[in-house]
């Protein structure tokens, strides 16, 4: 009887358990679908993420507000998030259809920006302040974040070369001045010269301040506005650690070169040259070139140069040319056999490619009830369109916050080390230069197409074939410089210290700084193939050094008063943009062309030059007032007075004002009626700032230098000698003034 009762037990638990599996089964796997709308208007909404939580599953609703998401368990959670909408979780439970119904997040229209040494709502800016969301930088597939820039800002202008870590020329609302019009760029607080080392996906904001009300608390250096930088912090609170990869490849397409002329069309347009410049001067057309003949019409030759013979046509014994073919300078006479290319050579498509572009980050984030911090790891590897060149970036970046005694008292850094690579970058001033350059992208547009890459036997071919005037093989030109090396190392940062003794009371004091190294190596290939050669291997070495720091002091205080709100920030500035030391030094031949063991202690007639600089010191006191009443009427005065190096001791301080003020007219009765509009602000203002910027660092100095062929003589007449002397360089000018620009401002902003 027992063993009937367990063997009915048995069968029941068999019957049971298959039960519980088959809806366990059923439950891990089915479709949830249904419609997302706006809670006010009823319409749908396209485009809203619905996620499950936890997971990287999820959907967007289609063009009439539909989804429809795979689930696995009825504990799942729906997440609904939108643009503009408060973000609904719901839990599915046992239901197959789940309709929802979002609402405007009211919070997150309430925008904040970082202007001034502080953080302010964009309803109580009175200013012309533009921001970035941080997730549109990292879209484009560009190292630079000033690239990034481009086109997304209202009033400001990015140019660029497009070469790899190439510096842009930025400009916010134009030129301002004759010179000097680059903007400040600010991070984390920190000036800086240039974003050069950023990681696109370590930044949190970005803020432009376009006119004087808004920049003018950054005094001098803001007179070609202010783009101010905040990297990600993390966030206070029990949460578990986040970690964040972005990632993007791609490659970068160079297009199509401009057309040009085949070898046929460029001999009868030479020939035509000919006879217009006859018929000008009344003479009759005498038809002479080295290789397309001496005919009435233009013979296409079929060897462009064999020795020294050109413009051959028919065939040639190569095995016998071979035997006299020498590419090398040091062996003898030059011989080259260079085939003509009657199809014509695309020289664009030879120095172009698709490059390839890729960029990683992990960003690791968490906090604690009085703690937060991020780190960021960045890698971006950047393959120019012309051969050889290419950027290297890799970044670490470590933020973090500590409340020392909670709610009073807290301290902080922002630190991050760079690595850059980028050994052929063409132009002056990091890149800016290159349109003023004969560049190679010059040199292909020059070169005749009937002139191929490369002649018989391998060597390069160029304009060493007579008739093509002197330009470059640029591929030869691209060749040589692949050895080049050029690399950066950089830390950057700044600590902090804040203490808040009273509510809304905030003492803060922030120290930050850059050290910056760089080192070139640069080789120069004795050259053969073109018209001009160089008759020397060149090598040349560079190393540069420099440091700068800042030195901020703030007292911030906000407090409401009924209808009245005061913002009161007071603040001191001390700064040096720049000591900098460098060494340069360059020779030719040296006793081997190894890259691996070419050294300056092997280069003949080697000549070394040196540089020091101690920078430009500023400073500054600074105080701004914003006054809001009843939420309708708003009104900012700024003062700031710099001290500045560049300039004599009597004319070394100036003080610039800004006064700004804006009706918030949505805030008025009348248009409470008028619900599509969420935010309606006039606002005006006016403003001077100071620009320094154009103003050489040794301006006010009378400076005496030495050379070789200005200041040496021999002075015993002995011939065999020559003594050393000085001559003025530069006349001082210690009653050089200030600049100083007027911004007046007027507009409109509104959120619909």
């Amino acid at each position: 009887m027992k063993n009937k009762v367990y063997h009915c037990l048995g069968k029941a638990t068999l019957v049971l358990l298959f039960l519980f599996f088959c809806s366990t089964a059923y439950s891990q796997s089915k479709v949830v679908k249904g419609k997302v709308t706006d809670n006010e208007s009823n319409e749908s909404l396209p485009g809203v993420n619905v996620l499950i939580k936890g997971t990287t599953a999820g959907v967007i609703t289609d063009a009439n507000g539909d989804y429809s998401i795979n689930v696995n368990s009825d504990e799942d959670v729906l997440v609904f998030s939108f643009v503009g909408y408060a973000t609904q979780e719901i839990t599915v439970g046992t239901r197959s259809v789940i309709d929802v119904s979002l609402g405007l997040d009211f919070q997150s229209l309430s925008e904040v920006v970082v202007t001034g040494y502080s953080v302010d709502d964009r309803r109580e800016t009175t200013g012309s302040v533009s921001t970035v969301d941080s997730r549109a930088l990292q879209v484009a597939p560009v190292g630079n974040i000033e690239q990034q820039l481009q086109g997304r800002v209202a009033g400001v202008t990015v140019i660029t070369s497009g070469q790899p870590g190439t510096t842009s020329i930025v400009r916010v609302r134009g030129f301002g001045a004759l010179g000097g019009n680059e903007p400040l760029y600010i991070v984390d607080g920190v000036p800086v010269q240039s974003t050069e080392f950023l990681a696109p996906e370590d930044i949190e904001s970005t803020t432009v301040l376009k006119d004087a009300t808004a920049a003018s608390i950054y005094g001098a250096r803001a007179a070609g506005g202010v783009i101010v930088y905040t990297t990600k912090r993390g966030k206070k609170g029990k949460r578990p650690l986040k970690v964040t990869y972005d990632g993007m490849v791609g490659f970068t397409d160079p297009g199509e070169g401009a057309p040009l002329l085949n070898p046929r069309e460029q001999a009868e347009w030479t020939w035509n040259a000919i006879r217009n410049a006859a018929i000008q001067n009344n003479e009759t057309p005498e038809f002479n070139h080295p290789q397309y003949g001496t005919g009435a019409e233009p013979i296409i030759p079929d060897f462009l140069l064999v020795g020294s013979e050109s413009g051959i046509v028919g065939s040639v014994d190569l095995a016998a040319e071979e035997q006299n073919y020498n590419i090398d300078p040091d062996a003898g006479e030059i011989y080259q056999v260079i085939r003509a290319n009657q199809a014509g050579t695309d020289w664009y498509d030879a120095i172009t490619r698709n490059a390839f572009v890729q960029r990683h980050n992990i960003g690791i984030a968490g906090g604690g009830e009085n703690s937060r911090f991020y780190m960021g790891l960045g890698v971006l590897d950047q393959e120019g369109i012309l051969l050889h060149q290419k950027l290297r970036r890799y970044s670490l970046r470590i933020n973090s916050e500590f409340d020392v005694i909670p709610g009073k008292v807290r301290i902080g850094e922002n630190i991050q080390g760079t690595y850059r690579s980028n050994p052929i970058l063409l132009g002056a001033d990091g890149g800016v230069g290159a349109s003023d350059d004969e560049n190679f992208v010059l040199d292909a547009s020059r070169m005749s197409p009937i002139i191929p890459v490369f002649d018989e036997f391998g060597g390069y071919a160029g304009t060493k074939a007579p008739g093509f005037n002197n330009p470059r093989n640029p591929v030869a030109a691209l060749d040589g410089q692949s050895d080049d090396q050029r690399f950066w190392a950089e830390a950057f940062g700044n600590v902090y210290l804040e203490v808040e003794p009273v509510d809304n009371l905030i003492f803060r004091t922030s120290f930050g700084g850059r050290w910056f190294s760089r080192h070139d190596r640069f080789f120069a290939r004795r050259q053969y193939e073109n018209s001009e050669n160089n008759s020397a291997f060149g090598f040349s070495q560079n190393s540069f050094f420099e440091t700068s720091w800042v030195w901020t002091n703030t007292i911030n205080y906000k407090k409401t008063f009924g209808d009245h709100g005061f913002d009161v920030l007071l603040g001191q500035e001390a700064l040096n943009q720049g000591t900098l030391s460098n060494i340069s030094a360059s020779g030719i031949d040296p006793l081997s062309q190894d890259p691996d063991f070419v050294t300056l202690s092997t280069v003949n007639l080697p000549i070394i030059n040196g540089n020091n600089n101690n920078g430009v010191n500023f400073s500054s006191y600074f105080g701004r007032l914003n006054y809001d009443f009843n939420d309708k009427y708003l009104a900012s005065f700024v003062i700031r007075r710099d001290g500045s190096s560049r300039f004599g001791r009597g004319n070394r301080w100036g003080t610039f004002p800004a006064f700004s003020a804006a009706w918030r007219i949505s805030s008025e009765s009348f248009m409470d009626g008028l619900t599509w509009i969420e935010d309606l602000k006039i606002r005006a203002g006016y403003g001077v700032i100071g620009n320094s910027n154009n103003v050489d660092p040794n301006n006010q100095f009378w400076l005496f230098t030495t050379g070789l062929g200005q200041s040496t003589y021999d002075i015993s007449g002995s011939n065999s000698g020559a003594a050393q002397g000085f001559y003025r360089q530069r006349f001082g000018n210690p009653a050089a003034q200030w600049e100083k620009a007027i911004t007046t401002n007027i507009g409109f902003d509104a959120l619909l």
